[in-house]
């Protein structure tokens, strides 16, 4: 990315108003809804004024720009409606006087012959009580004489009420709301205590837009502008025919974040043979010197609380923090965590669940892709897992034939040796993990392909070796297959079969499939079949039995994540939402290899668990949807 692309995309302020309103593509409805109102009113009476919420890189800036600019191209609204922009960061700005201070600089370099003496008639009385008032008032005169309103766009709005403090929120809140020459549209990257705190000035005063990542359709629009401004409309018109499913990973792990999909952008044209881990890799490239400036600006007692949420991944409550953060052992109470976390919160590095209040409250990461930017840089393999979990879990959702691409790429590529050594293990690794019937000799034979390059030129034997273990579990599996005809016999007999002849069945299961030189693996799939079996039978408890007996053996729940995620959509299935709760107590480990499903459980259970499903991030919601619609199709195929 070019250090102009980068200077535009992290100050939208310098891009050219030309530029600006061609690649305006994404929040296009919330314009138009906001333009609409500023056109058909005409101030005759106080008007509505606007809050845009969104974590940074959610285009905030951007859209209050387009709405500023579409002001100066409207033939009437120019005749009678100033723009004053104010920039994210306005230091200097520390009182309300201050405020009307700046907005008499900004008119006054647009039209000076109108206002050019302003600033001088307000600081005439800058040194008396009620500057801001008299401030203002002086405002309103020059406007009257002119025949002029404002619309003032304040970004960071919300870190400008805390600069002036309760008194000065006060006299703004009577100003706007009995005043017809001004209308405020602000941003802020937090949910605005003062606007849902009924104790604080402006509680239910704004009329709020919360800005939401962006959906598929909307991301790919984006890319197709981005691709014809810069002349590669036809190249990534191609990469889009097999690498939506792609897109569409990045686009839920980053949130649908527009700054970091932009990022994306050029990951995609330049390197359009990788796959969404790589993807991952070159994007926190990219913004590494960002968020880490970020953390390095923390107090050292913050970073030791953003430490603990990040590895958290999912909300955590301030007595969680004080136990993952070793609080103690520090000597930091848990009031110290609740101030210091109210400054995090403040400098929107991290979020309170807006549905959680009071002691109750949960905290996370405001910005997930910073979340997965920490992880993967700074946490031990454990943590990194997570991610990688997620990935795959949202790779699983391609179909045969996005797979068929990808494996094929990967072998035209690992033939003409233009991967580094990290890059073809990472890759086999995550293929290894894809589970997919259709691909599955494909995917053997890439895994074998891919060891034997490792192997002639020195790879790390340890890694090595766990890659091995892995294409040894795809070779037992490939045997399974080959019988896969009497677990399908079985299971067609279950109901009229009670647990000893299921051991028994099992049992010759087990020894046919010695005969095409298995192992003790086919049994553990065998198992789980059967135990699906038996729940979609309706035997819960006996199907319980044999899922405690398969977990209990040694390595089994390193296995078959779909089978898994079929057992509980199972479960789900026939509503014993407490059934898959307990599992998920006594096999917590399952959290995390099946955490959208755990989170969809806790959902169906959220009467008697009000706060645990509120703890999912914004980037679980979009898949936990999907699966409501998964579970829906075994409630009709499965009856």
């Amino acid at each position: 990315m070019s250090e102009t692309k980068l200077k535009y995309l992290f100050n939208p302020t310098q891009k050219d108003a030309r530029q600006l309103k061609a690649e305006f593509v994404v929040r296009t409805a919330i314009f138009n809804q906001i333009f609409t109102d500023i056109q058909e009113d005409a101030m005759q009476k106080p008007p509505q004024h606007y809050m845009i919420l969104g974590q940074r890189g959610m285009g905030k800036t951007t859209l209050l720009l387009r709405i500023k600019y579409a002001v100066q191209d409207d033939e009437n609204l120019q005749q009678w409606l100033l723009p004053v922009v104010f920039n994210e960061e306005q230091y200097a700005m520390s009182d309300l006087a201050s405020f009307f201070e700046h907005i008499a600089q900004i008119i006054a370099e647009d039209h000076p012959s109108s206002y050019e003496s302003l600033l001088e008639e307000m600081r005439k009385y800058e040194f008396e009580n009620d500057y801001d008032q008299k401030a203002f008032e002086i405002l309103v005169e020059y406007l009257k004489k002119n025949e002029q309103k404002i619309i003032v766009f304040h970004d960071n709005f919300g870190q400008f009420l805390e600069k002036i403090g309760k008194v000065a929120t006060h006299r703004l809140r009577n100003i706007l709301m009995n005043s017809t020459h001004i209308r405020l549209v602000g941003a802020s990257a937090t949910l605005l205590e003062h606007t849902f705190n009924y104790k604080e000035p402006f509680f239910d005063f704004f009329y709020q837009i919360r800005l939401k990542g962006m959906t598929s359709d909307e991301t790919i629009l984006l890319f197709e502008k981005l691709a014809e401004n810069e002349g590669k409309a036809d190249l990534f018109k191609e990469i889009l025919q097999t690498e939506r499913p792609r897109i569409d990973v990045m686009r839920k792990l980053s949130g649908g974040v527009i700054r970091t999909m932009v990022m994306l952008f050029d990951v995609f044209i330049d390197n359009e043979k990788q796959d969404s881990f790589k993807d991952l890799e070159a994007i926190l490239d990219r913004v590494t010197p960002l968020y880490k400036h970020r953390m390095d600006d923390l107090k050292p007692q913050q970073q030791q609380i953003v430490d603990a949420v990040a590895r958290a991944w999912d909300a955590v409550t301030v007595s969680e923090i004080a136990e993952l953060s070793r609080a103690e052992r520090q000597g930091l109470k848990t009031n110290q965590i609740s101030a210091q976390l109210k400054q995090l919160v403040e400098n929107g590095i991290i979020e309170i669940e807006p549905r959680t209040t009071g002691r109750t409250n949960l905290y996370r990461l405001q910005e997930r892709f910073f979340n997965i930017w920490y992880l993967m840089r700074y946490s031990t393999r454990q943590d990194k897992q997570r991610v990688i979990w997620f990935v795959k879990f949202l790779e699983g959702w391609c179909n045969t034939n996005d797979l068929k691409q990808l494996f094929e790429r990967f072998d035209n590529n690992l033939e003409r040796g233009t991967y580094e050594l990290n890059t073809v293990f990472d890759r086999a690794l995550a293929y290894s993990m894809v589970d997919n019937d259709e691909v599955n000799k494909q995917k053997i034979d890439l895994i074998m392909k891919a060891i034997s390059f490792l192997e002639l030129r020195n790879y790390d034997k340890k890694s090595l070796d766990y890659l091995k273990k892995e294409a040894s579990t795809l070779l037992i599996n490939q045997a399974f297959r080959s019988v896969e005809n009497i677990l399908n016999d079985t299971l067609k007999e279950l109901s009229l079969f009670n647990l000893r002849v299921i051991r028994i069945l099992l049992e010759e299961a087990s020894n046919k499939a010695k005969t095409v030189h298995s192992s003790t693996f086919f049994y553990e799939l065998s198992f789980i079949t059967t135990t699906i079996g038996w729940l979609l039978s309706d035997k819960v408890e006996i199907s319980l039995k044999s899922f405690a007996i398969l977990y209990d053996r040694e390595n089994s729940n390193e296995y078959w994540t779909e089978l898994l995620t079929t057992y509980f959509f199972s479960l789900i299935r026939l509503k014993q939402y407490h059934t898959a709760n307990k599992l998920f107590q006594d096999y917590p480990e399952l959290k995390d290899r099946l955490k959208p499903i755990y989170y969809l459980t806790m959902e169906y259970l959220k009467d008697e668990y009000p706060n645990e499903y509120l703890k999912a991030g914004e980037e679980y919601r979009e898949t936990i949807e999907e699966l409501k619609e998964r579970v829906k199709w075994f409630e009709q195929n499965l009856s």
